[in-house]
């Protein structure tokens, strides 16, 4: 309740002190003194340095808004949406602090933009948000600087999303080539979760799952346990899919939920240890998840993997928003399925990704395969003075931007039960970034995977022998790539 509380009184100053400044007058004066001086006392903890760029552009590529993630990264004035008067005072903060302008490019194709422009030696960014879907070909192609090399960059600071940097830093010397932070709201907004409808839980005379998560046991069997009831064909002669069906599904995703799912349960397919990538599959323990991921989510109306096609309604946003799912494996996207379930007649709740057992220490939620991340194309000359600027931004985001998307977003704007704050700590606290699917490793592994659970089929074994050798390979391939680009 103290969180909750304390959110909305922060939300409260937040439009008094709107108010205040329409008003104007000395009112008006006092307020912008008094943040001032707060902003001025908490700056004192960071040495921002003494850049003068001469006002000159500071461009960061980024693509056009993607399944409603809020991924604003400039805002041109103050809108009166708290995020956006937040990303609007964090970058008139820097480009004062620096004397720049910050200029946000949006791309439908960011990759693809980004390779011809290095390919044809322009320095036209100073950074780069990169999709994941070619990254690695991207690395393998030398078109990044190793960002360990930015002397500007903090990353030991909290400001830094660690747990990706743990499993991207690649080759013997380690090398970061993509990193992340919350000066884009991606990482945050695509974090995997189950939301769950609260009606049907009452109706099943079941209780919500917050207890069990937050006693440690909410696990893949307590899953089934709520999706077994909660499937119900309600007439219909079978399962498959129908917009104009009244039949409800235990559980809904998208397919790449399964591979999440591995993650979830502490069982990654492939892995980087120590920078060399690592096939985790094929081991005792990727069998026993493998069973227990079958059982759960390979039943039909238990489970429904949707094609992902919004006009036909099999999505499963739409398909939960129509109150056709129990649970459904998705994003974080606002607390609200990206405003999908805004207008939701029933209640609904946010947990965590199950647990394999009650024996796993604890929860962990994977950010989505499609994630963005930043990097700087290799042709950008000034790699230190901009890893300056992108750790100030890193640093004011983290300090200003999360707790407005965090505690006032998130927290009181569109959860519907005090218990979901609890459950997005928890969540928040335990991300974690399956960063080899960064680097294109066992693409058809990972298909051959889907598609097994997806048909509720169990042939783990015979994939794994059949893709092994060709994974050694791409292996072995990459690391005398990151070698070379090293030492070049």
């Amino acid at each position: 309740m103290k969180r909750l509380t304390a959110a909305l009184l922060l939300l409260l100053t937040a439009a008094q002190c709107t108010a205040c400044a329409s008003a104007g007058g000395d009112e008006a004066k006092t307020d912008e003194m008094t943040a001032g001086e707060t902003t001025a006392a908490v700056e004192e903890t960071y040495d921002f340095g003494t850049l003068d760029l001469g006002g000159e552009d500071f461009t960061i590529l980024n693509a056009q808004e993607i399944r409603e993630l809020y991924n604003i990264l400039d805002v041109e004035e103050p809108t009166g949406d708290l995020l956006d008067d937040a990303v609007w005072k964090r970058n008139n903060l820097i480009e004062e602090k620096y004397n720049i302008t910050i200029v946000e490019e949006h791309n439908n194709d960011p990759n693809g933009h980004l390779r011809s422009t290095v390919l044809a030696g322009e320095d036209l960014y100073n950074a780069s948000y990169t999709l994941t879907n070619t990254l690695g070909s991207m690395i393998l192609d030398g078109m990044f600087h190793d960002l360990k090399d930015g002397e500007g960059f903090q990353f030991d600071q909290p400001w830094w999303d660690h747990a990706v940097m743990d499993g991207a830093a690649i080759g013997e010397d380690e090398s970061l080539y993509f990193i992340s932070s919350n000066m884009n709201l991606y990482a945050f907004e695509g974090t995997w979760c189950m939301y769950f409808n609260k009606r049907m839980c009452s109706d099943l005379q079941l209780d919500t799952p917050y207890a069990l998560v937050e006693e440690g046991k909410w696990t893949l069997d307590r899953l089934y346990e709520y999706t077994s009831v909660g499937a119900n064909l309600n007439g219909e002669m079978d399962w498959s899919w129908n917009q104009e069906a009244k039949s409800v599904y235990g559980f809904s995703s998208m397919t790449d939920f399964i591979l999440q799912m591995y993650t979830s349960c502490e069982q990654k397919v492939i892995d980087i240890e120590e920078g060399e990538p690592v096939l985790r599959a094929g081991t005792d323990r990727f069998y026993t998840v493998t069973d227990k991921l079958v059982r759960v989510f390979g039943e039909k109306g238990t489970s429904h993997f949707c094609d992902n096609n919004r006009g036909t309604g099999n999505h499963y946003e739409n398909i939960f928003a129509a109150n056709r799912a129990f649970f459904i494996g998705a994003e974080i996207k606002g607390g609200d399925g990206g405003g999908r379930f805004a207008d939701m007649t029933d209640d609904y709740g946010i947990v965590p990704m199950p647990k394999f057992d009650e024996a796993q220490e604890e929860y962990i939620s994977p950010v989505a395969l499609w994630a963005y991340f930043m990097t700087v194309p290799v042709t950008h000359a000034e790699l230190d003075t901009s890893s300056k600027i992108l750790d100030a931004m890193s640093y004011v985001s983290y300090r200003d931007i999360v707790p407005v998307y965090y505690d006032i977003v998130l927290q009181v704007k569109n959860i519907r039960d005090e218990e979901t704050s609890d459950m997005l700590d928890i969540i928040s606290s335990t991300r974690t970034y399956l960063t080899a699917y960064a680097f294109g490793w066992g693409a058809n592994l990972r298909s051959d995977i889907n598609n097994m659970l997806r048909n509720g089929e169990n042939n783990a074994a015979s994939i794994v022998a059949k893709h092994e050798s060709a994974i050694a390979k791409e292996f072995a391939d990459a690391l005398n790539t990151y070698a070379e680009n090293a030492n070049n």
